[in-house]
């Protein structure tokens, strides 16, 4: 039986979606493909978002996986029936990351059915659009089961991100010399512009209480690098002053071989909790008005007059009731990792940072827990495409699609 080419289209959003689920997923579809001797098509779709960096188009092309990039203008223009997605064969969506709103209406375009892997229960009230949904741990399955998603629609298939992440984990760490500590400043130019000096400040501190820290300053990929150049200039004669590597490429591997680190809240808290690797995370909300925010108050925030109100009463609501903001704390319902959130000075980050490096047996102990929280089964792309396969593999002939 002569098969007809598919597609799988992913959609996703922001930089840490895109390098933690949209690329590894693409080159586990890539190699599962090869091995049946298919042929398979990567696309990647990246709506509209306001977590954005503006560079997932160009770090996903550097890649050599997809065949065809639709960025946020582009994607909009399909969802809105500007224009025509074709598809040369069968195929399907998967939908990783940003609203289910764009991933369900592009399957409808293309005419082709909808997955969607996600990790909390907001698909709910969606469900009845995607042909399965991934889910990364039972609890969230029971979740969405008693919320009127049917058993048989939820497939718990375990972390996305894992796989891909336990690679750069060291085997054996190396011997110590002097604390390494690595400085994550962000991954968007609005962020890094704040929380640079902020960072660099906080390395002055150590440095000037313990000699021996050694810095990494790590520089996501999702930085443009004209943007970082520009950045990092301003504080040259600083970063010189104290010996601060400039580490821009391989972060994972760069992250994985340090003592601790301190970031912002956000997706590289997976990423150095999956290597273990103790972090401190903070958040100075000295200038709420630089922050992001979801939905509508992000929107109204960016009419002139309004942003820097809007933003502080939200600051003021927040720090009223305060919460985890590192995803493993989130994930474990506890505070594995300290977090420095509202007012906070770069003297006080640091001595909180030298007390972690003083105490060894707590750094130890910290990674053996950052590990165990994003403990999961090997494969776990491979599960997903397995249950996609009738739409990948399909003969002539498009399968059914969800109403």
């Amino acid at each position: 039986m002569i098969r007809r080419p598919a597609e799988l289209i992913i959609v996703s959003s922001g930089p840490g979606e895109v390098s933690t689920w949209a690329v590894p997923m693409a080159r586990a579809a890539a190699a599962w493909a090869a091995a049946r001797g298919q042929t398979l098509t990567l696309s990647l779709a990246l709506p509209p978002c306001q977590f954005a960096s503006g560079q997932e188009a160009a770090f996903a092309r550097r890649q050599g996986l997809f065949a065809r990039v639709l960025g946020p203008r582009d994607c909009l223009a399909v969802v809105t029936g500007l224009r025509r997605l074709t598809l040369a064969g069968s195929g399907c969506v998967l939908h990783l990351g940003g609203d289910l709103w764009y991933s369900s209406t592009l399957a409808r375009r293309a005419g082709v059915p909808a997955y969607a892997y996600v990790e909390t229960p907001l698909i709910r009230s969606r469900a009845h659009r995607f042909a399965r949904i991934f889910v990364p741990s039972q609890e969230l399955a029971g979740a969405l089961t008693s919320a009127g998603v049917p058993a048989g629609h939820v497939v718990t298939v375990g972390d996305l991100r894992v796989d891909a992440l336990t690679q750069a984990r060291p085997a054996v760490r190396p011997p110590r010399g002097g604390a390494r500590v690595a400085l994550f400043p962000g991954s968007r130019r609005w962020i890094v512009g704040g929380f640079l000096p902020f960072l660099l400040e906080t390395a002055d501190a150590m440095r000037a209480r313990r000699g021996d820290v050694e810095f990494a300053l790590i520089a996501s990929p999702f930085l443009p690098r004209g943007a970082l150049a520009a950045t990092l200039n301003g504080e040259r004669a600083t970063m010189e002053r104290l010996g601060i590597t400039v580490v821009d490429g391989d972060d994972l591997a760069a992250g994985a071989g340090t003592d601790l680190a301190i970031t912002l809240p956000g997706t590289n808290t997976v990423q150095l909790a999956v290597l273990g690797v103790p972090m401190l995370v903070v958040l100075p909300l000295d200038h709420p008005g630089r922050i992001r925010t979801e939905g509508l108050s992000e929107w109204l925030a960016r009419i002139p007059g309004l942003g820097g109100a809007i933003k502080g009463v939200m600051a003021w609501r927040f720090l009223r009731r305060p919460h985890a903001l590192a995803w493993p704390n989130r994930e474990a319902g506890r505070m594995i990792v300290p977090e420095m959130v509202g007012h906070v000075e770069p003297n006080e980050v640091a001595r909180r940072a030298l007390a972690m490096l003083d105490d060894g047996a707590a750094l130890e102990a910290t990674a053996r827990d950052l590990r165990e929280v994003y403990r999961t089964p090997a494969g776990v792309a491979e599960r997903m495409l397995e249950v996609m396969g009738a739409a990948l593999t399909s003969p002539a002939g498009r399968p059914a699609v969800p109403a």
